[in-house]
């Protein structure tokens, strides 16, 4: 996991060409005017979708990992938390979908907040819960943008 700032994304191309590419491409965007939707970016290798969401307890969401993907978030406006664990520490709960390009999983892990301006990388092995809230719940509009591995 990679708790970042969009403002640099030259202090992340060590995490790969792909993520170096996506994050310079939102940095060039205005990201408060885009509306709900998938972007390409670079075909199915790098790519964004735009969400609204309504957060939720952490406890009605399970963990989830992928294989294909780096999972970047980027909350735009709202308040979100994240829970994170590496999966070895988890119970599966649903086998890796090879379509989703999704495992999930349950048990306990930490929990951070991303602001405006700033991302969360998750990678192969870090499990995540993202959309949820403690005190309020609230809107959200973010980012997720995927990089293929």
């Amino acid at each position: 996991m990679v708790l970042g700032t969009l403002q640099y994304p030259s202090r992340y191309i060590g995490l790969g060409e792909g993520v170096y590419t996506g994050l310079k491409h939102l940095l060039e965007l205005d990201l408060n005017n885009l509306q709900p939707g998938k972007y390409e970016i670079d075909g199915d290798n790098i790519f964004f979708e735009v969400r609204e969401i309504e957060t939720v307890k952490p406890e009605e969401k399970y963990f989830e990992a992928h294989k294909n993907y780096l999972y970047i978030h980027i909350t735009i406006s709202g308040e979100e938390w994240f829970g994170y664990s590496d999966v070895k520490n988890l119970e599966p709960k649903k086998e890796y979908d090879s379509e989703k390009d999704s495992a999930y999983y349950s048990g306990r892990g930490v929990f951070l907040q991303s602001p405006p301006g700033h991302f969360i990388l998750f990678m192969q092995n870090d499990a995540h819960k993202a959309g949820i809230y403690f005190n309020q719940q609230g809107t959200v509009k973010k980012i997720l943008l995927k990089v293929k591995i």
